[in-house]
């Protein structure tokens, strides 16, 4: 058979390019390995940055997870200065648990005209011609396509099978969450985030009134995590400043986590006739939360950049690179979380930025338009920001 576009994995990143692609007219395939719609992924904190709010808005997607039960709202942030709280009108963050919504994101996309969803089929090779991909292998079938598509994660079968280099960075910092009925937070909002220097712990109010508590200690804390997972998982929390009242929560859910979760960067257009969005270009430190709202953003900047060569059989190549420029607002903002994903305290600079930011409201904006991953990261980090931190913290 063959396609415009092949996408392997249907995830958030490649469910989203599918949807899109498909809206712009062209025939896409995802290839997905699991069986059924309704598998999820589960090492997945799901909590999408205020960032990545118009791009949902835009097309629709902010929409069907409200639909869906997902919960909106702001996000606090205490720091040894207190707690930082956004002013109205900034972009809002969005959870939706993935069980809810990687089954909502394939329906959107098998109802998509031009879109096929083909579940429980593994791609097993690459086709090359003239030294570009051309299609893949799945089993006996091949599936010729003009565009291929890694959209299968972090590890990425695809770019293996492509044999494209890893450049990986490690995390100091290991993660464990679960989710509890009958939270009751007692900090400012109703989700919120802690950064202790160097653990961090977050509170996210999610789908169907629940929430989801989650500690990223230092992994000098490992061994004391071990034996019992859900109870030091709860006194983690309960020794947070004005930590959330667990008195009458019930767990559901088991303790999810990972002892050990690196930062991967990937070229995202490694061979002509191949590129890779999502977790297979770069997989963030998840301690900020970037995962889910990168993979919505950067699908939307591969379609964009693609989508009219493939329609008018232009330069798809010149898309491809335009594609890979639009990529450089992530992988500044990841250059930044490789470095806090060291777990070590934080050094002059952001100390004084945070100390100034509470005195003023324009340098406080910034800071949290940063953290929502709502502007470049030469927003914050600059010449012009430090000099404003400096004016805010000395005078009277």
């Amino acid at each position: 058979m063959t396609y415009d576009v092949v996408i392997v994995g249907a995830g958030v990143a490649g469910c989203t390019a599918a949807i899109l692609y498909g809206r712009a007219g062209l025939r896409v395939a995802i290839i997905e390995k699991h069986r059924t719609i309704s598998t999820h992924k589960v090492l997945c904190g799901h909590f999408v940055l205020g960032g990545t709010q118009p791009m949902l808005r835009r097309t629709g997607l902010w929409e069907a997870m409200v639909d869906a039960g997902a919960a909106v709202g702001d996000i606090a942030r205490w720091t040894t200065a207190g707690w930082f709280v956004p002013e109205p009108g900034l972009p809002e963050c969005i959870s939706l648990r993935r069980e809810k919504l990687d089954p909502l994101l394939r329906t959107i996309a098998a109802g998509t005209p031009g879109v096929d969803l083909v579940l429980g089929r593994t791609v097993t090779g690459l086709l090359e011609s003239g030294g570009r991909i051309t299609g893949v292998r799945v089993g006996d079938e091949e599936i010729q396509a003009r565009l291929v598509v890694g959209a299968d994660g972090h590890r990425s079968p695809v770019a293996q099978l492509a044999g494209v280099p890893e450049d990986v960075a490690p995390n100091e910092r290991f993660g464990l969450w679960a989710y509890y009925r009958g939270v009751v937070p007692r900090g400012p909002a109703a989700s919120q985030i802690w950064s202790l220097d160097p653990d961090v712990g977050i509170l996210v109010r999610t789908d169907h009134d629940l929430h989801m508590l989650v500690a990223f200690p230092a992994k000098a804390r490992l061994a004391e995590f071990q034996a019992d997972r859900a109870g030091a998982l709860e006194r983690f929390m309960a020794c947070l400043p004005d930590a959330p009242d667990l008195s009458s929560a019930e767990r559901v859910s088991k303790v999810i986590g990972t002892n050990d979760y690196p930062c991967v960067r990937r070229d995202p257009a490694p061979r002509p006739g191949l590129v890779l969005v999502g977790d297979a270009a770069i997989t963030g430190d998840p301690t900020p939360a970037v995962g889910c709202g990168w993979a919505f953003r950067a699908a939307e900047w591969l379609v964009e950049s693609t989508a009219p060569a493939l329609l008018d059989s232009g330069d798809l190549e010149a898309g491809v690179a335009a594609y890979r420029q639009a990529l450089e607002f992530i992988v500044e903002h990841d250059r930044i979380g490789r470095r806090d994903a060291l777990a070590r305290p934080a050094n002059p600079v952001q100390k004084l930025v945070t100390k100034a930011a509470y005195r003023d409201r324009e340098l406080a904006r910034r800071v949290y338009l940063f953290s929502m991953r709502a502007i470049p990261a030469a927003g914050l980090v600059s010449a012009r920001t430090l000099l404003r931190a400096v004016w805010g913290a000395i005078r009277p």
